[in-house]
C-alpha cells in the first residue's frame, strides 16, 4: 500500500494546492493568515479575540480541524467555503458595532462632554468618580499617544489604581458597569474606528462651571483657586525660579500653600469628601509640579520645600 506523500510546498505561494494536499496544520496556518487579512486588527486586541471566537464557533472550526486529515478534496473545498462564508457573515453583522470587548476601557477612562451632564443629574456619576484636568496641564492624546498641553479644562472619569483601566470597567468577564448610560466619548470614539469622524469640538467638553456655576459660594472657591493656582501662572513662576529670579519663589510658594490650605478648609469646614477634591480643584499642585521635574514636600512646620527630581 502506497503512502500519500506529505505536502511540503510553499503555503503562501499556492494556498489552493496547500488546502488540497496539506494536513490540518497547513490548514490552520492558512486560516490564521486569512483571519489576519479579513479582520485587519491588532493580534492582541480584545475585538479580534472576540470576533475570532464568534467566527470559529459559527463555522464549527474545531470540528473541521479534527476532521481535516480524513476529508476528501471535494469535502475540504466545501467545508472551507462554509468556514469562509461564516467568517464574512460575522464580520458584516458586527461591522460598526461595539462588542464590549474592553479594548477601549483598558486604555483609560473617557473625557466627559456637555451631553454627559445628565449623568450627574441622574446620579449615575458622582463627584468622587471624576477628576479635572486643568487648562495648561500636560496630558496624553488618546489619538496619537503624544503628550499635549491642554488649551481648555477637561473632566475625566477616574482610572482604577490597579491597571489604569476605566473605573467602571469590570474584568473577568469584561463588562462596563454603566454600559447603557456610558459617556458620549465611549459611544463616539469606539476602538473599531481607526479615525475620528471629525475633530472633537472643544466647546463640547464638560467643565466645572457647567456643574457648579449655580452653586455660588462653591463656584467662588473654584474660580478663586483657578485664578491663584493657574497652571500657566505656576509654569511661568517655576521657569523664573529655575532661572534664579528671586521674585518667583514667593509666587511658587503662594500657589502651593493656597492650594493646600483651601483643600484643608473644604475637607474640615465644608465636610467635602476627599475623593471629590480632584474634581473641584483639580489635582493637587504638589503633584502637578512633578511634571516640571520638581518635588514639593511639606515640612512638619507646615511649609513646603522644593527639590529637583533629577
Amino acid at each position: 500500500m502506497t503512502t500519500k506523500p506529505k505536502f511540503t510546498g510553499k503555503i503562501r505561494a499556492n494556498p489552493l494546492i496547500a488546502l488540497e494536499r496539506g494536513g490540518r496544520e497547513v490548514m490552520l496556518s492558512l486560516w490564521k493568515e486569512y483571519l489576519s487579512e479579513l479582520l485587519n486588527l491588532n493580534p492582541k486586541s480584545g475585538r479580534r479575540r472576540l470576533l475570532t471566537e464568534r467566527i470559529e464557533q459559527a463555522g464549527d472550526f474545531d470540528r473541521l480541524y479534527q476532521d481535516w486529515n480524513d476529508l476528501t478534496t471535494p469535502e475540504r473545498a466545501d467545508r472551507w467555503l462554509l468556514l469562509v462564508q461564516a467568517a464574512k457573515a460575522v464580520v458584516q453583522q458586527t461591522q460598526g458595532t461595539c462588542l464590549r470587548c474592553g479594548e477601549c476601557c483598558t486604555q483609560g477612562a473617557p473625557v466627559l462632554m456637555m451631553a454627559d451632564l445628565s449623568l450627574f443629574q441622574d446620579d449615575l456619576l458622582h463627584w468622587t468618580e471624576v477628576y479635572t484636568l486643568r487648562r495648561g496641564e500636560k496630558s496624553i492624546s488618546p489619538k496619537t499617544g503624544e503628550e499635549v498641553v491642554l488649551a481648555e479644562e477637561r473632566l475625566k472619569v477616574k482610572e482604577s489604581s490597579k491597571g489604569g483601566h476605566c473605573l467602571f470597567f469590570a474584568p473577568n468577564p469584561n463588562r462596563c458597569l454603566i454600559y447603557d448610560q456610558r459617556p458620549q466619548e465611549c459611544r463616539k470614539l469606539p476602538c473599531y474606528r481607526a479615525e475620528l469622524e471629525k475633530a472633537p469640538d472643544v466647546s463640547g467638553f464638560l467643565n466645572r462651571q457647567a456643574l457648579f456655576g449655580e452653586v455660588a459660594e462653591l463656584w467662588e472657591f473654584i474660580a478663586t483657586h483657578e485664578e491663584r493656582c493657574a497652571i500657566n501662572r505656576l509654569a511661568t513662576a517655576l521657569q523664573d525660579l529655575l532661572g534664579e529670579k528671586a521674585a518667583a519663589t514667593e509666587v511658587v510658594f503662594d500657589i502651593l500653600h493656597f492650594d493646600h490650605y483651601l483643600r484643608q478648609m473644604l475637607l474640615q469646614e465644608w465636610q467635602v469628601p476627599a475623593a471629590s477634591l480632584d474634581l473641584l480643584l483639580g489635582r493637587p499642585v504638589n503633584q502637578i509640579i512633578q511634571q516640571f521635574d520638581l518635588q514639593a514636600e511639606m515640612t512638619p512646620e507646615g511649609v513646603f520645600q522644593l527639590e529637583r527630581l533629577r
